[in-house]
């Protein structure tokens, strides 16, 4: 008897098909010393606040496609949304949320997330995956983000952890809508697209946001505690 081997769900080839490029984000010097809880508080700010233009574009193209794409409307839920999470976290560091401009990284992936909505609206779901898909790894790094900067309860870090013990739940439940939409081929690459381009540009953006972490330490004098070797 020969088994028809069952072909695996867009979730399984996305966690695949682009874990190197999830992988250069997350060993990227930022995101490590974040990791580690020695990232200087400046720069874990300013990382806010560039997410913040991020999902300010990304979330008002998801709310406002919600109804006209059924894809879309199947797989996205209110809880979801990070944008007042990063706008409440900016202001318990003093950051005014309106004030916040965004570095070039920041910007093309607006660019980018802008000229999907306008022309094929189910990638959107692309750049989504990436950003749900982080709070898996948020979660566990809120807690040394918190000892870091001696924070209080959720207090700055409700970005990093939104869901709490029902993260896992809420991941599942996402997975399995995602799987369930059944894409066409089009759709799906489409979707893969966004996804790699989300990534790359993250990476860049942490890059960015190191290296002005240095220019600010020589210029004024602050000590780093993380080391890039």
């Amino acid at each position: 008897m020969t088994l028809v081997q069952e072909a695996p769900s867009i979730m399984q080839r996305l966690r695949e098909e682009t874990r190197s490029l999830h992988d250069a984000a997350e060993r990227s010097v930022f995101q490590q010393a974040l990791a580690a809880g020695k990232l200087p508080r400046e720069g874990y700010v300013d990382s806010l606040a560039q997410l913040l233009c991020i999902h300010c574009a990304l979330e008002t193209h998801l709310r406002r496609c919600g109804a006209d794409v059924p894809a879309i409307g199947a797989v996205i839920r209110d809880h979801q949304f990070q944008e007042q999470n990063l706008r409440d976290d900016l202001r318990h560091f003093g950051r005014d949320p309106e004030s916040v401009t965004p570095m070039p990284a920041a910007r093309d992936l607006v660019d980018s997330i802008d000229r999907a909505a306008a022309e094929n609206p189910v990638a959107l779901l692309g750049y989504h995956y990436v950003l749900e898909g982080s709070k898996n790894g948020a979660k566990f790094i809120a807690a040394r983000v918190r000892a870091a900067y001696g924070l209080n309860d959720s207090d700055g870090t409700r970005c990093l952890d939104p869901y709490g013990p029902r993260q896992r739940e809420r991941w599942i439940a996402f997975r399995q809508d995602m799987d369930a939409v059944g894409f066409s081929r089009g759709e799906t690459t489409a979707i893969f697209a966004a996804a790699a381009t989300t990534f790359a540009g993250l990476t860049r953006l942490y890059d960015d946001l190191w290296r002005d972490g240095e220019a600010r330490e020589a210029a004024y004098g602050h000590i780093r505690t993380f080391s890039k070797s």
